[in-house]
C-alpha cells in the first residue's frame, strides 16, 4: 500500500474520531464537549509530526519547499471532512444502533455455534446445528421480551 494512502486513511480516521466525539455530545455523561475539544486539539496536536512525515521526505527528493509544505497541509485536510461525515454518522446511526448491535450479535452467534464448537459439526450436520441453535436463540429472546 503506498504511503500516501496510509496518510489519508490516517487522517480520515482521526477526523471521524473527531466526528464522532462532537456528535456524541450530550448522549451518556462523558460525551461532553470538554472531552471532544480535548480530543480534537490531542489529533490536532500529532497532526504536526504528521505532516512534517509527508513535507520532509518531498523536500529532501528535491520538490519546491512550497510545494512540499502544500502537500504536507494537503495530508491533513480529510480530516474536517470526515469529521463532518462522523458528527452526522452519530446522529443518523443511532436510532439504528439497537437493530445493528442485534445483528452483531447474532452474527457472532452463528459464528461460535458454526466454527468453534466442533460439537456441532458431528455427522456433517453443521449447517442444521448452527441455524437451529440461531432459531433457538431467536426464540429464546423473544419469550424474554414478551414475559419480561
Amino acid at each position: 500500500m503506498d504511503i500516501n494512502c496510509l496518510f489519508f486513511l490516517s487522517a480520515s480516521a482521526e477526523g471521524l474520531a473527531v466526528g464522532v466525539g462532537f456528535g456524541a455530545i450530550g448522549k451518556t455523561p462523558s460525551a461532553t464537549f470538554e472531552s471532544a475539544r480535548n480530543l480534537a486539539i490531542g489529533i490536532g496536536i500529532q497532526n504536526f509530526p504528521e505532516g512534517l512525515a509527508v513535507s520532509l521526505p518531498l523536500r529532501g527528493s528535491g520538490v519546491s519547499t512550497w510545494t512540499a509544505f502544500w502537500y504536507g497541509q494537503l495530508s491533513g485536510m480529510v480530516e474536517p471532512i470526515a469529521g463532518l461525515l462522523g458528527a452526522v454518522a452519530v446522529v443518523l446511526a443511532e436510532p439504528l444502533l439497537p437493530y445493528a448491535l442485534a445483528f452483531a450479535a447474532g452474527a457472532m452467534v452463528y459464528v461460535v455455534v458454526d466454527d468453534i464448537i466442533p460439537e456441532a459439526q458431528v455427522s456433517g450436520n453443521g449447517r442444521l446445528a448452527s441455524w437451529t441453535s440461531i432459531l433457538g436463540f431467536v426464540v429464546m429472546m423473544s419469550l424474554d421480551v414478551g414475559l419480561g
